[in-house]
């Protein structure tokens, strides 16, 4: 991916073979076989959920992959008209020609849910940093098909996270809500799953130092590489980015908080 004239050129994955609507998805996500040869999921620009969910997802899985967490697979691609002409379904979907969201189709997988979840996950370590930064973004959309697990071929799982639209407050990234950080518990299923899975409390707050030491330098690039076409105003990304840097100094209250609820006073004295 490389920028010219303030615009993104993409000249690594575009659009093979339209596969069909996909089953699930408020925003009506859309299978293709693109150019790499692998099947993506991908979110269209003025999807019934809206653009936002286009900058959430990317956003926040650009943050993911910057702390190391199993973010599944994901790009930008992008659709031209002549695109739309070829695929004309997208058409009477409403969505609009420009930069997509593409994430990688996870085959084999099963959400928390089904009884794989009982069995090993060789990436089980990462819970307690998914947590954290669940309460970093304000992602109130973690429940149990959020949460991936990949079969692997010596019959154990890998945890992948997807679907990032919902984080941020009102989520529609508006200066006015962004000016608030929530300070409430999240409640979420699979929050909940990982507490029975996590031997030590203290690594909430072990990664949570790993967040409080990401360099604001970092943040604000993830930020700059929001596709123009998608229509986030300076003004917006700069609300963005001061409340993510609110929200790392509110973050140690509430994996506090977090921890008093879940776990047992004994466990977070050892």
């Amino acid at each position: 991916m490389k920028k010219k004239g303030g615009k993104f050129i993409l000249n690594r994955l575009y659009p093979v073979r339209y596969l069909g609507k996909f089953k699930e998805g408020f925003s009506k996500p859309q299978l293709f076989l693109m150019s790499d040869g692998k099947e993506y999921l991908v979110k269209f620009k003025e999807n019934p959920q809206g653009t936002r969910v286009l900058v959430n997802d990317w956003v926040v899985g650009r943050l993911a992959q910057l702390l190391g967490l199993p973010v599944a697979p994901f790009e930008l691609t992008y659709f031209s008209k002549y695109d739309f002409k070829k695929f004309s379904d997208l058409y009477r979907y409403g969505f609009k020609p420009g930069h997509q969201f593409a994430s990688k189709l996870l085959k084999d997988c099963t959400g928390l849910w089904e009884p794989r979840s009982n069995e090993k996950i060789v990436n089980i370590d990462t819970l307690p940093g998914i947590i954290v930064f669940d309460y970093w973004v304000n992602n109130t959309d973690r429940d149990t098909g959020n949460v991936l697990l990949e079969k692997l071929s010596d019959h154990t799982n890998y945890l992948h996270l997807i679907d990032h639209g919902l984080c941020f407050p009102g989520y529609a990234n508006s200066i006015e809500m962004l000016k608030q950080v929530p300070r409430n518990l999240l409640n979420q299923a699979a929050h909940t799953w990982a507490v029975s899975q996590i031997e030590n409390p203290k690594s909430l707050l072990k990664f949570t130092e790993k967040v409080l030491a990401l360099p604001s330098e970092k943040i604000l690039s993830v930020i700059n590489t929001i596709p123009d076409d998608w229509d986030v105003s300076s003004s917006e990304k700069k609300a963005l980015y001061q409340y993510l840097l609110s929200a790392k100094k509110a973050l140690p209250f509430l994996i506090l908080k977090f921890i008093d609820k879940y776990f047992d006073k004994d466990e977070s004295d050892d």
